[in-house]
């Protein structure tokens, strides 16, 4: 009997990640777009099956930045603690989190 391998669905990212789409207002394909993803990435990322490489999620986080989906006084803090669900094979950036991008004010 052949045996099938299926990767468990990590449906509290994939919650996350239509949460931060939602505050953002963008669409699936909206969001694909930008990033330039397909909308069916942005749909796995959603479905929990599949998660952003680092660069989208860094543009994510950015776009969400922007439009004040995190408290301001506690935003880096909630980044990280995103950037630790999204389970990136590369640490956070600390300089990048730091940085005045995309319109970000540096907290102090």
């Amino acid at each position: 009997m052949p045996r099938h391998s299926y990767r468990e669905r990590d449906y509290t990212f994939g919650q996350l990640m239509l949460k931060l789409r939602s505050s953002i207002g963008l669409t699936q394909a909206g969001l694909a777009a930008l990033l330039g993803v397909t909308r069916r990435a942005v749909g796995e990322w959603e479905g929990g099956s599949n998660y952003p490489k680092a660069e989208h999620f860094k543009h994510v986080i950015e776009l969400c930045v922007q439009q004040h989906v995190f408290a301001p006084e506690r935003e880096e803090e909630q980044i990280r603690a995103l950037w630790k669900t999204a389970h990136q094979r590369v640490l956070l950036d600390e300089s990048w989190l730091a940085s005045p991008h995309a319109g970000r004010k540096r907290i102090a």
